[in-house]
């Protein structure tokens, strides 16, 4: 019987580097989701003429200040609610909305109209669609 020296090495499936360093990773990782929007930002800038900005074709959500605050005291009553169902009934927000709907004041509304607008956009977007949900229908 012949002498064996040893074992043989078996393929085994190569595994992730776990000595490589985790900031190593995250750097690798974030550079190739950079690499992604650009790609996706040249795709959609493509078919745009040079000049033309986001506009009446894009479906970008509007910007924070473009917002506007429903001015009768049942749509802010309706705001108030979605608000509270959002983000809380204790949110500074939801309480500043309720406020001004009690008081009907110009200094209220104007302060929940800012305090709305320091939402997130994801959260002013919600609050607006239930609301607008909630709205009785005209027909």
């Amino acid at each position: 019987m012949p002498a064996r020296k040893g074992k043989g090495r078996t393929d085994v499936a190569k595994r992730p580097n776990y000595g490589q360093e985790r900031a190593e990773r995250q750097r690798r990782k974030t550079a190739r989701r950079d690499e992604r929007l650009a790609a996706k930002a040249e795709r959609r800038d493509k078919g745009r003429p040079p000049g033309e900005e986001e506009g009446e074709g894009a479906e970008a959500p509007p910007p924070a200040a473009t917002v506007t605050m429903p001015a009768d005291a049942a749509a802010m009553h309706r705001l108030g609610q979605a608000l509270a169902f959002v983000c809380g009934p204790d949110h500074a927000a939801t309480l500043a909305v309720q406020r001004a709907v009690e008081s009907g004041g110009a200094e209220d509304i104007a302060r929940a109209r800012a305090m709305f607008l320091q939402l997130g956009p994801r959260d002013q977007r919600a609050a607006l669609a239930i609301a607008a949900a909630a709205a009785p229908s005209l027909a």
